[in-house]
């Protein structure tokens, strides 16, 4: 790994770096104290283990749902780390069986990947568990999922490979518990440990990363045949990946639309790979950003225009050992070959955070030692967020506590629910109640007025490449009929405007374009609260006579054929 990458961090009774394994140390050329990095990294993951007895559905109520702090997020079940195979706590993932519509939860641990149903999340019942290879342990253990299989890695282990376990065993299970087994392991090219794995559904291909082969970098494994996954291809071009996400692209860069793009964390920067041809795999571009400490893993947003990062190392930094706020990071992508920095969110709350997820207008957070955190993306472009939800799974010492709590978070099931797997605690089945947002369609084109005074409205049309122009028909100070053109762009439910006063002409016939005067008068915002709902604000440039302010607006008219509900519109 690059030598300019350096981590200086020393903690005072608990020296921890989460996901650094042994051999890490080697590629990071970092000094370890004399007792040694291997026993360093097994200690910090040899938590102590902390059980809790669920005591049955617990809403969130004046901001607790049992022992646990939260907002807007329910606790629906729970087991604990003992009732699902032992062990630590690590990564985790979901599936859902689509001929019968049942839902499981797959647990990672230290000692085996647990399955458990969710169907009935206020019951979920322990099905089996698949032991580590050869019985080993590994404090870092992750599991994807590809149509009816599951593939399951482990880091700082010998000869656990890939294993590929088929889902379907789940379906007709009865009794107790069963201990599995992989339907195979695979090995090719050596591959005997790794930290993680990423599979890209769209094209059947599995992204093996942070192995023992490829220099850490990306594994290409064709899994296309589920049961039978074969070596594809290997780019180690930039050094160890912690973490990915690949997708067939659909973002603002024409260049690289349709093209299977991979984004990977790679500890000091973002890498960006096309990885279209597997044969012919190319860096289009590296990125980090001042402060970087530990470029751990990051998502997409929904429209693929922006990269949300989370840096497990920069807390500890500016906090010197103790926790500082989380910080979420944001790239913007329009051009893949030189991204953007544009900012980033910081947390309320003080821990390191791990894992993210984006799903529609909302990143779902496992932020270790403060559980699970939900932000509403109210304008990704200006890296702006908001706290709009939370289930704090580690309720005893907050900062200080660095590595232990949530783990990972999984918010892709269809249900609403939402898995939160903890190094500590066990598994959590939970049911976020967020607010609603309305994002801006064509639907929303048409007139708009303000009931409480007649005659006085908008007219709103929204054009392509998500941008607005709006005519605000008023009066000045004086009584005089005033119409003010604001032009923009959109994100997501709000709109920005720039206005222009125009002035000095008259109508035809006596209308003469060398008249019109045009005095830049100030900004909208128009915020949409519903299908035909919104709120309206205007502020002044300076020296203009008028007075900012907001109104409450309704829909007028509409446009035939375009309905709200429909978010192809």
């Amino acid at each position: 790994m690059r030598t300019s990458f350096l981590l200086t961090l020393l903690f005072a009774s608990c020296t921890v770096m989460a996901c650094f394994t042994p051999d890490r140390s080697i590629e990071l050329k970092k000094a370890y104290p004399d007792w040694g990095f291997s026993k360093m990294m097994h200690e910090m993951h040899n938590q102590k283990y902390t059980g809790y007895q669920f005591k049955g559905r617990k809403n969130c109520q004046n901001g607790k749902a049992d022992i646990y702090d939260c907002h807007n997020v329910d606790l629906i079940g729970h087991l604990n780390l003992n009732e699902i195979g032992g062990g630590q706590g690590s990564d985790s993932w979901g599936w859902k069986d689509q001929n019968s519509g049942r839902y499981f939860a797959l647990v990672g641990r230290s000692n085996g990947t647990s399955f458990v149903e969710i169907t009935n999340p206020e019951s979920p019942k322990y099905l089996g568990n698949l032991p580590s290879t050869n019985g080993t342990s590994s404090a870092w253990r992750d599991v994807k999922t590809y149509q009816n299989y599951a593939y399951v890695v482990a880091d700082d282990i010998n000869d656990h490979g890939m294993q590929v376990f088929d889902l379907n065993q789940l379906l007709n299970l009865s009794g107790d518990a069963k201990t599995f087994s992989p339907l195979t392991v695979y090995r090719q090219q050596g591959l005997q440990s790794a930290h993680n794995i990423h599979i890209n559904e769209a094209t059947g291909f599995a992204y093996v990363i942070g192995g023992n082969v490829c220099a850490g970098g990306l594994h290409v494994v064709d899994i296309n045949t589920p049961n039978n996954p074969t070596f594809s291809a290997c780019y180690d071009q930039d050094g160890y990946t912690h973490d990915v996400q690949c997708v067939v692209y659909q973002g603002a860069d024409t260049a690289h639309q349709n093209k299977e793009i991979c984004f990977a964390s790679n500890e000091d920067t973002l890498t960006i790979v096309d990885v279209s041809n597997k044969q012919n795999m190319k860096q289009l571009s590296r990125f980090s950003y001042a402060g970087a400490s530990y470029v751990h893993q990051g998502w997409l947003t929904q429209d693929h225009n922006h990269f949300l990062i989370d840096d497990e190392l920069d807390e500890l930094g500016r906090g010197q050992g103790v926790p500082d706020e989380a910080r979420t990071y944001v790239v913007d992508l329009s051009d893949l070959d030189n991204p953007v920095f544009k900012g980033y969110h910081q947390a309320s709350g003080k821990a390191i955070d791990h894992n993210q997820y984006v799903v529609g207008n909302h990143s779902y957070q496992a932020n270790y030692s403060e559980g699970l955190r939900i932000l509403q993306l109210d304008d990704v472009s200006q890296a702006s967020f908001s706290e709009v939800a939370y289930f704090d799974t580690h309720p005893d010492q907050p900062a200080a506590s660095n590595f232990s709590g949530a783990w990972n978070v999984y918010p892709f099931f269809d249900n609403g629910m939402v898995l939160v797997s903890d190094i500590n605690r066990g598994v959590f089945i939970l049911k976020p109640s967020l607010p609603s947002t309305i994002n801006i369609h064509n639907y929303h084109s048409g007139l708009w007025y303000n009931p409480a005074q007649s005659g006085h409205g908008l007219s709103l049309e929204v054009l392509a490449g998500q941008r607005m122009v709006v005519y605000w028909y008023t009066y000045d100070k004086e009584g005089k009929q005033m119409w003010l053109a604001g032009t923009g762009t959109y994100q997501d439910n709000i709109a920005t405007l720039d206005v222009l006063h125009t002035d000095n002409a008259l109508f035809p016939p006596l209308f003469s374009p060398d008249d019109v005067v045009n005095t830049h008068w100030g900004t909208f915002e128009i915020e949409f609260t519903g299908c035909h709902d919104m709120i309206f604000r205007w502020s002044l440039e300076p020296g203009i006579d008028f007075d900012p302010g907001e109104m409450t607006m309704t829909r007028l008219t509409e446009i035939p054929g375009l309905s709200c509900e429909n978010n192809s519109n």
